[in-house]
């Protein structure tokens, strides 16, 4: 065994000097590596760019400005319907606290008031609050909005500094799954091809020493064939699979 264990040693030595002067090989895996891997990058690499320009942020500003900006920017203040039959201070304060200036008004019916982009109804159920969202006609993803200050203003009034976010994607979030689920299947089979390409490669150098019989040579001289392929296979199977 102890030879054994010298002469995998030696093999392994005599291979790892073999890869790193025969720039042959080591030019031919690169290139087989750099045609399979830079198509995946590229591909990555625009879904990363399409993904980021097909989402963007949600955010009051183009709904509710204050009233010296609404006419300009052909928003409106968000209307407070008040059916709680009390004061909302602490309520309005923290709608203010979000750069929103609040309209409040006392009136039940909705279609009396002058056009809005949206507007949320307050109203009290026992001792429960009951939020209701309305919204216009033009304005999209008013509703998800409406709902999004409402979550923000509840943390304000709990004394939280954190804020809710919202994005709008063009991919549903099922859509979206379905394609990464699709580009992960595809980039798999793909490196498995790569996969498949690298072992030829790597049994040049065994096919060289059959040619040269330098195998037969070291048999002759007392080398174990089992300690051939083992001191070969600690080195190629480590490559391959860091490929």
């Amino acid at each position: 065994m102890g030879l054994w264990r010298q002469q995998v040693c030696a093999v392994m030595r005599v291979r790892l000097l073999k890869l790193r002067h025969d720039g042959k090989l080591l030019r031919a895996v690169l290139l087989l590596f750099g045609t399979f891997m830079l198509p995946l990058m590229m591909i990555v690499t625009l879904i990363q760019l399409w993904h980021s320009s097909s989402s963007w942020e949600i955010t009051a500003s183009p709904y509710f400005l204050p009233t010296r900006e609404k006419i300009q920017n052909k928003s409106s203040n968000l209307l407070i319907l008040n059916d709680t039959g009390s004061e909302m201070e602490d309520f309005i304060a923290a709608l203010k606290t979000q750069s929103i200036t609040p309209e409040i008004t006392l009136e039940k019916n909705i279609t009396s008031l002058p056009h809005h982009s949206g507007a949320i109804k307050v109203s009290l159920e026992g001792k429960s609050y009951q939020f209701t969202v309305m919204c216009g006609a033009e304005p999209v993803n008013c509703y998800p909005l409406l709902v999004n200050i409402i979550s923000n203003t509840f943390l304000r009034l709990f004394n939280s500094t954190a804020r809710i976010r919202l994005w709008s994607e063009l991919l549903s979030r099922v859509e979206s799954s379905d394609l990464k689920n699709y580009i992960f299947f595809n980039c798999l089979s793909y490196l498995l091809i790569l996969a498949a390409g690298l072992p030829p490669l790597l049994a040049v150098s065994s096919m060289e020493d059959y040619k040269l019989q330098a195998r037969s040579q070291l048999r002759l001289s007392g080398l174990f064939p089992s300690a051939y392929w083992c001191g070969q296979a600690l080195v190629d199977v480590p490559l391959f699979w860091t490929l």
